[in-house]
């Protein structure tokens, strides 16, 4: 199958909106998150401080489910943020890299259901999101962060600068939105 026809299940129990403001999260209804679009922080390839932003985050509530968008095989389970990743200001979270169809799924911010060699189907529980952030700043503090990669990715590199975009990292806002729609 290739990357445009595989079709994506939503990977979280609420409704995606599709949105480019950074605020919808006060106004969406509790059974619904945006599917952030640029200017949208949140959004895939928005220039963040320090870098562009390499998936989508999808705000939701601490202990949310995250579910495969698709079947695949668990190939790693990697530290995401924190400490244990080498950025303190942010708590300790894990990543799960399910190899499917489309790519490699990276479920980051998470904290792991299942282990490496896990054979999942579109649905299955992948783990559940955990608090990110350590200071509240009026925001959400917890998110699915959702990249793409191309098939044989093992790792979530940083995208450091516009034109230093890791060659595996793929946009996920199109399977995102068939979801939405």
């Amino acid at each position: 199958m290739t990357d445009s026809a595989a079709a994506w299940k939503n990977p979280l129990p609420l409704r995606l909106v599709l949105s480019d403001d950074s605020e919808s999260f006060r106004t969406l209804p509790p059974d619904a998150t945006a599917l952030p679009l640029a200017p949208h922080p949140g959004a895939y390839g928005v220039q963040r401080k320090n870098h562009v932003h390499e998936g989508i985050d999808l705000y939701c509530p601490a202990g949310t489910p995250v579910q495969a968008v698709e079947a695949g095989t668990v190939v790693a389970i990697i530290p995401f943020t924190g400490a244990q990743a080498g950025s303190d200001w942010w708590e300790n979270t894990d990543a799960v890299l399910v190899e499917g169809a489309s790519g490699v799924v990276v479920y980051g911010e998470i904290s792991p259901a299942c282990k490496t060699g896990d054979a999942l189907l579109a649905g299955d529980t992948v783990g559940h999101v955990v608090t990110v952030l350590k200071k509240d700043k009026g925001r959400p503090m917890a998110m699915l962060h959702l990249e793409l990669h191309a098939h044989g990715a093992r790792e979530a590199p940083e995208w450091p600068e516009r034109d230093k975009r890791p060659a595996s990292l793929r946009d996920p806002t199109p399977f995102l939105k068939q979801v939405a729609e």
